[in-house]
């Protein structure tokens, strides 16, 4: 079957399909150690050790969501934080640190046809949690992609760690280069324009230090780019799949695109978001004063090489 100028073959399987059987896996980073890459190793040598990841939460199903207001949040479709599950944000990188806990509510859904889903806790997180700026810019083609401000950008990809950690603390982080664009591929019964990250090797010329391969579990989680370089984060994409070009045999990270979708995210928080209770707020001014914002480098030009690969395979 012809897509754009690609063709898709064989199965495609989500991060999240099929965990039943085989269970979670691991994040896969080049040059993981807990230190560097564990958020809740809580050290100062953390790969994103000057940004704020409070708004990011595990399930006690271990499902991934990240706050886009004080109560809404993002996850994946095909993996979706369950109703009644708890989640757990901690305001620093300390696990033993200040935390709140919420519960995940019925009120969701998915976002059209997407891989997206869009949901609501039961009470707003105080200010001292983080809720995170999203993508707004529509992007249909590759040509719109390699003029978009995140064409080439460093981002920060989120996994299970490959150490053990308790369920709401498995979280590892890695970077990847944003260098490819998915015209409308199908992957596990949705069909969809994707943004992707090829997995470089060490030596190749896109390859960032901390480079992440996905794997089952991962779904869900955010997907991250400092955009202006400020130590703010925004929410560029949700993990939905990883695929290799049956060509190359190059592997890709493939993320739903949030920026395609702002319209319809921002008529869901019109509806559902509430803001931070009004008694944290002192503290949450307080609190952020801990953060130190570290200014990132800026990605390097494009890469020559093919925008598009063929062969999708493996949802996450």
């Amino acid at each position: 079957m012809n897509l754009g100028n690609y063709r898709v073959a064989g199965l495609a399987v989500a991060l999240g399909i099929g965990l039943a059987t085989r269970g979670f896996g691991a994040v896969i980073i080049d040059g993981y150690t807990s230190a560097t890459n564990d958020r809740f190793a809580n050290s100062p040598s953390f790969v994103a050790s000057g940004y704020n990841l409070s708004g990011v939460g595990l399930t006690t199903g271990g499902r991934w969501l990240t706050l886009i207001s004080p109560n809404v949040f993002l996850g994946a479709y095909h993996f979706p934080p369950s109703t009644g599950d708890s989640v757990t944000f901690y305001a620093s990188n300390d696990p033993s640190g200040v935390a709140v806990t919420r519960t995940v509510t019925a009120t969701a859904q998915r976002l059209l046809s997407s891989d997206l889903w869009i949901g609501v806790l039961n009470q707003p997180v105080p200010g001292f949690i983080e809720h995170y700026a999203y993508a707004t810019e529509p992007i249909f083609n590759p040509g719109q992609f390699a003029t978009s401000p995140y064409h080439n950008l460093n981002g920060f990809l989120f996994g299970r760690s490959p150490t053990s950690w308790p369920v709401s603390q498995d979280l590892a982080v890695g970077r990847n280069r944003l260098d490819t664009w998915f015209d409308s591929i199908t992957v596990g019964g949705t069909t969809d324009d994707a943004l992707g990250a090829r997995v470089d090797a060490s030596g190749d010329p896109g390859y960032v230090t901390y480079e992440a391969f996905l794997q089952s579990g991962d779904s869900g989680g955010p997907l991250f780019v400092d955009k202006t370089g400020s130590g703010h984060l925004t929410l560029t994409g949700i993990n939905w799949f990883i695929g290799q070009d049956q060509n190359t045999g190059d592997w890709y990270n493939g993320f739903s695109y949030v920026g395609n979708y702002a319209s319809e995210i921002t008529a869901f928080l019109a509806l559902y978001s509430v803001p931070e209770p009004a008694a944290w707020s002192a503290l949450g001014a307080g609190l952020a004063l801990g953060f130190a914002l570290v200014r990132r480098a800026r990605a390097t030009p494009a890469l020559n090489r093919p925008n598009r690969p063929s062969r999708p395979t493996h949802r996450v």
